[in-house]
């Protein structure tokens, strides 16, 4: 029997399934983070080559698998996918046919196998992916931290950062975010901050999400605005794929990423903004599946 496997690689982590089907889950991996940067495609590949080996042996198989596709982040420039897919395919013996893809169009697979939809992501960084009646897809961020990535993880880290460097010197409110942040990089004072902060990768900034996440929920205000920001640059990326989905009625979106989790005070509060600003949305409140959008699409 033909044996799939799919991949979500991103910042946080890269995730392997492999399967008979999409819906016959045979195992699952996890590792080290796998977006895809020009220049380390070898590198990425790496990464790749020894999810398939690990979720195969994981689920107890030796033999190749046959077809494998891989949503990654960072896949944008054609370049980069075809070094990926060369990579893998002069790597792995047995391998039909190889897939490099972008993370989007697993996340909208695994979401709306059978038609259109948005799904927006937030992890690390931010991303949003429409695909209309006729397949054709539409994106609207992804444009990395240092020029996009509105709305994500990198964002609110950095701005709480911001906020507690504003609050230290008197130009902001007090926040609970500062304790926090402290003792989420065990330091004890601004000049040690900063100087973290200047050494700091985007993945260890977007770490800090997580705090300005739990701050809200205890009800720090400063925590709250932080949150409510990222709702909406969120939001701005769905309504700017609105008009490429006009054909479509109704439209569903759904909601994908560590920022977005279902218990997280930004999709919260992205959700009452969509259903206050674009009340004709549907929202899919079911967990999206990345790695299982690569599979169905490993399937054909």
């Amino acid at each position: 029997m033909t044996l799939l496997v799919g991949i979500d690689a991103g910042a946080s982590h890269t995730e392997a399934v492999a399967g008979r089907s999409p819906e016959d889950v045979l195992a699952r991996w996890r590792g080290a983070p796998g977006a895809v940067r020009p220049g380390e495609e070898t590198q990425v590949g790496a990464i790749f080559v020894e999810a398939v080996r690990g979720v195969i042996e994981q689920a107890g198989l030796s033999e190749p698998a046959s077809s494998i596709v891989v949503g990654a982040a960072g896949t944008g420039r054609e370049e980069s996918r075809l070094l990926v897919e060369q990579f893998l395919g002069e790597s792995l013996g047995g391998v039909t046919e190889v897939r490099v893809t972008t993370d989007g169009e697993i996340a909208l697979e695994a979401a709306f196998p059978d038609g259109p939809g948005i799904v927006v992501t937030a992890g690390s960084g931010s991303i949003a992916y429409a695909r209309d009646g006729q397949g054709q897809l539409f994106k609207v961020g992804g444009l990395g931290w240092r020029i996009g990535d509105e709305g994500s993880g990198y964002a609110l880290g950095r701005a709480a950062l911001q906020a507690l460097g504003q609050a230290a010197e008197g130009r902001g409110e007090a926040t609970e975010l500062s304790d926090r942040l402290f003792a989420a990089v065990d330091i004890q004072t601004l000049d040690q901050l900063v100087k973290w902060s200047l050494a700091a990768t985007p993945r260890e900034i977007a770490s800090l999400a997580r705090e300005v996440i739990l701050a809200a929920d205890e009800g720090d205000e400063v925590a709250i605005e932080l949150v409510d920001e990222a709702a909406v640059e969120l939001a701005l990326h769905i309504e700017a794929l609105l008009p490429s989905l006009t054909e479509v009625r109704p439209i569903h979106v759904a909601f994908n990423g560590g920022i977005l989790s279902p218990t997280s005070a930004v999709r919260e509060s992205l959700t009452a903004i969509l259903e206050e600003t674009q009340p004709e949305l549907v929202i899919v409140h079911e967990p999206v599946d990345p790695p299982v959008g690569a599979l169905r699409l490993a399937a054909g």
